[in-house]
């Protein structure tokens, strides 16, 4: 079945959204579209549109003590990456269909089911059945406010202005422990065709990409324990990893980077990342190169 997925946003937690925010206004350029409280999380919220195309929402537990999902999150693992959220034509029926797999569904507040409510907004399958991804999925609301939506928007300036020149996203990246039980979990549970397979010699990694609606999802396994990928999982364990540009000239990227003070870490075939450090727990990189099997980037 076509569930009709469509990226919405990926999440991070951070310790201080306004502090965060700033940092993300400096170097993206980002445009925050939404600020709110959000109640069964008991977290300051912002919705901030990074490169005119991409969102990221960013969290922060009033209380980092409190037994919040996102809370517990914080005490785990720091500021990082949480989750990446999609739209979904229909979200009763891709909800069943997990726990039909066996997989375990939670609702707004972290409460786990196992029988649908009349009603919900959205729904969160448990990360340890999905192999590390904390994956939101939310019905299509059109009057949902987001800018990307209205006829007046352009993501030109981000594009073609802005030093980032960013012309979309290219990929999230999962790190996985187990490679073919996220493939069979890919293809056999969400019915995602498998579009591409690399080995990473920088981050001694391997990876299979996989096209989930309109959007490229890589999940990377360790090749080495000595790897940077293998040292992140030795802190995070399975867990949403890194998500990653497509840009116009990456040596601008890296002189953008150098000018806020930071420094760049080289991949494969003259990409940059930003190291977590840097970034209030992001991993974010930037490629000129269009991945194979891209659903929406040629």
């Amino acid at each position: 079945m076509d569930y009709g997925l469509r990226l919405f946003h990926g999440t991070a937690v951070v310790e201080d959204v306004l502090e965060a925010g700033r940092w993300y206004h400096d170097f993206f350029g980002s445009w925050v579209y939404e600020a709110q409280h959000l109640e069964w999380e008991d977290s300051h919220n912002s919705a901030n549109l990074l490169g005119g195309t991409f969102s990221m929402e960013m969290l922060s537990p009033r209380d980092s003590r409190a037994e919040t999902p996102s809370a517990r999150f914080l005490r785990r693992h720091g500021p990082h990456f949480l989750n990446v959220a999609f739209w979904v034509k229909d979200k009763r029926a891709l909800a069943s269909h997990f726990l039909d797999n066996g997989i375990r569904v939670a609702m707004p507040g972290g409460t786990q089911v196992t029988e649908l409510p009349d009603e919900f907004r959205y729904f969160v399958p448990h990360p340890k059945d999905t192999f590390g991804t904390l994956f939101e999925f939310i019905e299509e609301d059109p009057e949902f406010h987001d800018p990307r939506r209205r006829e007046w928007w352009s993501a030109s300036y981000w594009r073609d202005e802005h030093p980032l020149g960013i012309e979309g996203l290219s990929h999230c990246t999962s790190a996985v422990a187990d490679l073919d039980g996220a493939a069979r979990f890919y293809q056999d549970v969400l019915g995602c065709k498998l579009v591409h397979e690399a080995e990473s010699p920088s981050r001694k990694s391997r990876s299979l990409f996989f096209a989930l609606g309109d959007t490229l999802m890589e999940v990377a396994t360790p090749t080495s324990p000595d790897g940077v990928l293998a040292r992140h999982m030795e802190r995070h364990g399975p867990v949403l990893y890194a998500f990653t540009f497509k840009v116009k000239d990456v040596a601008r990227v890296a002189a953008h980077i150098e000018g806020h003070g930071m420094t760049p870490r080289h991949g494969d075939g003259g990409a940059v990342e930003l190291d977590p450090d840097q970034a209030f727990g992001g991993t974010y990189g930037f490629t000129e190169e269009t991945m194979p099997g891209h659903p929406m980037l040629r």
